[in-house]
């Protein structure tokens, strides 16, 4: 530490941050090295490592330090709302008298009209796949067709601020997703997503419309157009998670149209989500339920009926750890029970035609490591295991996923 110290004051920003990080790979673990590995990232200009190092402050002695520090890294990179909400922090009267009086000037400063229009700043993520899949169809074991393969998985999503005031912004967002199965075609998959928002400061949080169209193809076939809207809480600090914690509620709706032969899921759809993190020193956990609610037109062909309408709960539990300032691992679980809106009439092996209300109980495990590379640019890797259920024997699977990719965040 004492060599980092040395490279910084005297420049050496690259020589400073290896030393640092050689200190904490060695087990030294204060508040100092933590505080200069935050400085040296933020003068490198790598973010969000420099918000991880300050962040591991809080609830420490050296909170109002941190606080004001978060505000400068989000200033940098212009998350101005997030910049204030630090600084309102660290201006609060529990601070030490400097940082409140340096906290006061930034939100000063932040409240001059700028003499030409700021950046609109924008954000983008990609990542790039592959993986194996040995259950491609998710079919029974004992009804196993053999569908099993590598695939290539390619996701992209990005958006844009257009139009900014003190407290609205009017936003562009849009993504995309396409998985490959070079040996079983039929099941390749693709995405596409449009929409625009409106985000408006409210109370202490920040409340939001979006409105947006999708469409989505399975085996390069049109499968669903969506129409959909979104209305949106979110709050930097939750009531009950204290510092450190966020959460987030919403309730959607969206008007489905079915392509060509996929008439059957034409509808309407409903969706209420609430969604928690809380960061710890080393610890963050995620925690999500959502309901579910389909009306769709369903399937009918002669005396058969297949409904495609579940209602829908889930339960979702993500915990990650950082290992070092750039490796972290995690686990994920989560649990969906769907019951579905009209009893399915099948004919069985026999012939006899049974009807009887389909319920599914899905329990999914999943293993998560991620490395970052530098601030923009990470490798992932992940495993998943699916269990699946049902009353319906048909509808009963186990599916096994491994993927490695790559992914960066502009």
């Amino acid at each position: 530490m004492a060599a980092g110290i040395e490279h910084f004051q005297s420049g050496e920003l690259e020589s400073a941050r290896r030393a640092f990080e050689a200190a904490r790979a060695a087990g030294l673990e204060s508040n100092s090295l933590m505080y200069n590995l935050g400085v040296v990232y933020y003068r490198l200009g790598e973010y969000e490592l420099a918000t991880n190092a300050f962040s591991a402050l809080l609830g420490t002695s050296s909170q109002a330090l941190a606080e004001y520090n978060l505000g400068l890294v989000a200033k940098a990179a212009g998350d101005l709302d997030k910049a204030a909400f630090w600084f309102n922090r660290a201006a609060a009267d529990s601070a030490p008298e400097k940082i409140r009086a340096l906290a006061a000037l930034q939100l000063q400063e932040g409240k001059q009209p700028s003499p030409e229009p700021s950046p609109r700043p924008w954000m983008a993520y990609v990542s790039l796949a592959g993986g194996y899949d040995n259950n491609i169809a998710s079919v029974p074991g004992s009804g196993s067709s053999g569908r099993e393969g590598g695939f290539g998985e390619l996701l992209a999503a990005g958006s844009a601020d257009v139009y900014r005031t003190k407290g609205s912004t009017v936003r562009l967002e849009g993504a995309a997703y396409s998985r490959q199965y070079p040996s079983e075609s039929d099941f390749d998959t693709d995405f596409l997503q449009v929409g625009t928002s409106w985000l408006e400061s409210l109370g202490p949080g920040r409340a939001g419309v979006m409105l947006g169209v999708s469409q989505s193809w399975f085996n390069s076939e049109a499968l669903e157009r969506t129409y959909r809207v979104d209305l949106s809480y979110r709050l930097e600090e939750c009531p009950v998670g204290g510092s450190g914690s966020r959460c987030r509620a919403s309730v959607s709706t969206g008007v489905v149209e079915g392509g060509d032969g996929f008439e059957a899921y034409d509808g309407q759809w409903y969706q209420a989500r609430l969604k928690g993190r809380k960061d710890y020193t080393r610890w963050r956990v995620d925690a999500q339920y959502r309901w579910d609610l389909n009306a769709r037109d369903d399937m009918e062909v002669g005396e058969q009926f297949v409904s495609v309408s579940p209602e829908r709960n889930l339960f979702e539990l993500t915990v990650r750890y950082k290992v070092s300032q750039r490796w972290n691992v995690g686990v994920e679980g989560s649990y969906r029970y769907s019951r579905y809106r009209d009893p399915h009439r099948l004919f069985t092996s026999q012939g006899v035609l049974e009807s009887e209300r389909r319920v599914d109980k899905r329990s999914q495990g999943t293993l998560l490591t991620e490395y970052a590379l530098s601030a923009r640019w990470s490798v992932r890797g992940e495993w998943m295991f699916r269990d699946n259920q049902s009353n319906l024997a048909r509808y009963d699977y186990r599916r096994q996923t491994a993927l490695v990719g790559i992914e960066g965040v502009f």
